[in-house]
């Protein structure tokens, strides 16, 4: 093999063919969304508290205390998906068979058992990797770098079988097989040829539309046809978070080749096209399955793989891979190796099975709860590498990937732009909120601290001045609750101003005058009074007399 004498780093475009779903132990929790309108609404929970009223809250706190909750809580919020949904800060297409089945099932007992114990639908939704920070899905390199490393064995091993030892040593075999076509020893890790190839995580552009996801059907399908007696498979409730078909270039990483690294490109590719190509074809021609797929799908990826994607191919310019769940045994396992176990029926309450070449079933990507048509095998994407010599193809491939691809890609896109504009609003709204809060905390401060200061001052008069301060406070409040209206004469407050007239003509000159100054300025703000009567009848120029 060829060892290179430097670094060597390729970068890499990577288009969906199929869904693609990456488990990443992650689920959408049934108290963190609500389906509404076809859509996934992926709630904060500390957005989703703020909205509660105090009523709600207590409401949703006894539920939760109930010996059987989770119907009511589901109830809870479905019924309220649609002013939940505007707290959405992520959304998510969602078949529309799933939609459905929430709006009419969520909060529903789906059975009972012998003891009257209620079962529910919890609506599992296993996430696909993504990043935390925003949501956006993303493809693994350990996940790129598994699916090449099952190629490259397979390639070494040229569908041959185990050797003596390996057969004699079943559960070790794996790993003796391994470390045999690899060409290093037990325990001598660093001999691993893979670990001088480095996949890098691979993300969407920068500063580009992030790729949707979809939220899809994972169902199973015989190999075989049915027979006439043979009663139809239970329905599976399994559903999935994926990477939509056909989105051209929506994800970007690289290959790094460190300077030790004996596998070389064009090998690699060659290993990766042998062994998944095949596959590919397989499933497209399969002669019950095949019936099921996405008919317009199915010659869309027919014809790429007999045209643009075979010339690439060809000039190693990229290779197929199969990531993810529900990729099949078949892609993980090295031909002529094949022994995979398949459960069988249970007999005297054990489960039984046995090991084939081959699975019985296969899991698919659907639209519907049946699954009876539509279909689209799981996994499939194209890694591209191409030079300027060969960008005519690449393109081309791209441009047909994106014509099936368009309807959904617009339509995420909208759906962004008017999420990222409510967020936007919700944040404004949240920013004048805090702010109006700071400036009535700062509001009440400078009011405690002036009557802080007030009160000081007023330990500090004698008692006259503080009788004439305490008259000046209680008509401002009085005046500020009659919003420039006046109550009538001879009520309350005019009693005050004459109380303090008639007292404080016993007092010194200066708080004589001061205190006719108060009743003449305050007086007529607070009193229906004719000013010039009440000087007279309060005699205000005695007051003010030296």
């Amino acid at each position: 093999m060829t060892k290179h004498t430097r670094p060597l780093t390729r970068s890499l475009a990577i288009w969906t063919l199929s869904p693609v779903h990456v488990g990443c132990g992650e689920v959408y929790e049934p108290s963190g969304f609500v389906i509404h309108e076809g859509l996934l609404h992926v709630l904060d929970p500390a957005d989703l508290a703020d909205s509660l009223s105090d009523d709600e809250r207590k409401r949703l706190t006894a539920t939760a205390k109930q010996p059987e909750p989770i119907g009511a809580i589901q109830r809870f919020f479905r019924d309220g998906a649609a002013r939940f949904a505007e707290l959405a800060t992520q959304q998510v297409a969602v078949a529309g068979d799933l939609a459905r089945e929430y709006a009419t099932k969520a909060g529903r007992p789906t059975h009972r058992d012998p003891g009257g114990e209620p079962t529910y639908n919890l609506f599992p939704i296993a996430r696909t990797a993504f990043r935390p920070f925003d949501g956006t899905p993303y493809l693994p390199g350990s996940s790129l770098k598994g699916s090449i490393r099952t190629a490259w064995l397979n390639h070494l091993n040229a569908n041959s079988p185990l050797n003596p030892a390996e057969r004699a040593d079943r559960q070790g075999a794996a790993r003796s097989l391994e470390q045999r076509l690899l060409g290093y020893a037990a325990g001598q890790f660093e001999n691993d040829p893979f670990r001088h190839l480095a996949l890098a995580d691979a993300h969407p552009e920068d500063d580009s539309t992030p790729p949707p996801t979809r939220v899809l059907y994972a169902i199973s399908k015989k190999k075989r046809p049915p027979r006439d007696d043979e009663r139809p498979s239970p329905e599976l409730k399994v559903f999935l978070e994926t990477i939509p078909e056909a989105l051209p270039a929506s994800f970007l990483g690289e290959m790094r080749f460190g300077p030790s690294a004996t596998i070389p490109w064009e090998a690699l590719c060659d290993a990766c096209n042998g062994f998944y190509r095949p596959q590919l074809e397989a499933e497209l021609q399969h002669p019950v399955l095949g019936a099921l797929l996405d008919s317009e799908w199915a010659r869309l990826i027919y014809r790429l793989l007999g045209e643009e994607l075979d010339e690439l191919m060809a000039a190693r310019q990229g290779f197929l891979l199969r990531v993810g769940r529900h990729s099949g045994a078949e892609s993980v396992t090295l031909g002529g190796l094949r022994n995979i176990k398949i459960l069988g029926p249970r007999v005297d309450g054990k489960q039984t099975s046995d090991f084939r070449p081959a699975t019985t079933e296969k899991r698919y990507a659907s639209l519907t709860r049946s699954g009876n048509s539509g279909l689209l095998p799981f996994g499939w994407i194209w890694v591209d590498a191409c030079d300027d010599r060969h960008r005519h193809l690449s393109d081309a491939v791209q441009q047909q990937l994106a014509s099936r691809s368009g309807l959904l890609r617009e339509a995420h896109q909208d759906r962004l732009l008017r999420l990222r504009e409510k967020q936007a609003q919700r944040a404004a709204t949240a920013a004048t909120i805090v702010s109006e809060k700071q400036a009535r905390a700062v509001a009440a401060r400078a009011e405690a601290e002036a009557e802080a200061k007030r009160q000081c001052e007023l330990a500090l008069m004698n008692p006259d001045l503080r009788r004439i301060e305490e008259f000046k406070t209680d008509f401002a409040a009085r005046a500020k609750q009659l919003r420039g209206k006046q109550e009538n004469a001879n009520a309350v407050f005019h009693a005050k101003a004459k109380a303090l007239a008639r007292d404080a003509a016993a007092w010194p000159q200066a708080e004589r005058r001061a205190a006719a100054d108060a009743i003449e300025h305050w007086l007529p703000q607070v009193v229906k009074v004719d000013i010039k009567d009440e000087r007279r009848k309060l005699k205000l120029a005695a007051l003010r007399a030296p």
